[in-house]
C-alpha cells in the first residue's frame, strides 16, 4: 500500500504525541492504523523513523521523498532549527547506511537533505 501525504500528515500528529510522552508507541501505532488505514508495520515504522529523526539517530526503513520533505518542514516549524538539524543528521546516517546495502543510493533524499541544510 502506498503511503499518501494525507496518511503521513495524520501519522505525524500521532507520532508527535508519542514523542511528547502523551501516548505509548503501541497506542500510536493503533491510532495511526485506525485513522489512516496505514498497516501496522508501516505505522510502527513511521513512529520509529520520527523518533530517530528527533534524536538524530540512524533508522533503517525509508519513506518516500515527499513524506521526508514534509517531516523536515514540520519538525522545523513545530520544534525549531535544532531539531531540524537532528532530523537531517539522522537522515544523512540513513542515506549512508542505505548506500552500504548495494541497492543503489537515495539521491532524492540526499538532494532534500542538502536543500534543507541551506
Amino acid at each position: 500500500m502506498k503511503i499518501t501525504m494525507e496518511m503521513s500528515e495524520a501519522a505525524y500528529e500521532i507520532a508527535k504525541k508519542v514523542y511528547l510522552g502523551r501516548i505509548t508507541r503501541t497506542e500510536g501505532k493503533i491510532e495511526i492504523n485506525k485513522i489512516t488505514g496505514m498497516n501496522g508495520g508501516s505505522a510502527q515504522a513511521f513512529i520509529t523513523i520520527f523518533l530517530a529523526m528527533m534524536n538524530g539517530e540512524v533508522y533503517k526503513r525509508a519513506f518516500n521523498n515527499e513524506t521526508n520533505k514534509f517531516l523536515f518542514e514540520s519538525i522545523k516549524k513545530d520544534f525549531g532549527k535544532e531539531f531540524l538539524t537532528k532530523a537531517l543528521k539522522a537522515s544523512q546516517k540513513h542515506v549512508n547506511y542505505y548506500s552500504t546495502l548495494g541497492k543503489g543510493n537515495l539521491s532524492g533524499l540526499q538532494r532534500i537533505i542538502n536543500e534543507m541544510k541551506s
